[in-house]
């Protein structure tokens, strides 16, 4: 499978490229092998009209690096005390779960991709959530990056990820450069 997003430039701003193949997760996983794929031919980026994919990038407050950390510093008190639950987890998400999520993308409209990074029912990809923190709770969005991207733009399938959207998300990948 390979993504189909149309871009508007040649141009690639796709960042720190050796922290792209070194990076390993806490629990000694690599990023998964379609969103090297899309950091490698696509770069720092508008995604279909709406969505970011973070990118190593060195300092840039738009790295997967700096964002995941301001992400989950939203919610780092849930992840210490159940307790202080204050956003859904339901329809595909359970609390335990919380801990192995990893942000590595949002919405201009506010919602959050995260990677399970406990996920393995791809060979090298991780299961993709969506949420909004606001009341669509956790959202099983994906089994990698490439059917992220076919979901949202396909008339067919994009209510399965964007309920609340009227149309699927154009095909397209809008440049961004790195400031």
């Amino acid at each position: 499978m390979d993504f189909s997003l149309i871009k508007n430039s040649n141009i690639i701003t796709n960042g720190d490229l050796s922290a792209l193949k070194s990076f390993t997760f806490k629990n000694g996983r690599k990023f998964p092998s379609s969103y090297v794929s899309f950091v490698e031919r696509y770069g720092y980026g508008l995604s279909s009209g709406l969505f970011i994919i973070y990118i190593p990038m060195v300092n840039n407050p738009d790295s997967i690096f700096l964002r995941s950390k301001e992400i989950i510093s939203t919610y780092q008190d849930v992840l210490d005390n159940e307790e202080k639950l204050w956003f859904d987890m339901e329809p595909d998400l359970k609390y335990q779960d919380l801990k192995n999520l990893f942000p590595f993308g949002m919405s201009e409209n506010g919602h959050y991709l995260f990677w399970d990074i406990t996920s393995n029912e791809l060979k090298d990809e991780m299961n993709i959530y969506i949420t909004d923190f606001r009341g669509t709770g956790f959202l099983k969005a994906a089994n990698d990056l490439y059917d992220f991207f076919e979901k949202v733009v396909s008339k067919n399938k994009y209510k399965e990820i964007l309920p609340f959207s009227e149309n699927p998300l154009p095909n397209t990948f809008q440049v961004l450069e790195i400031g």
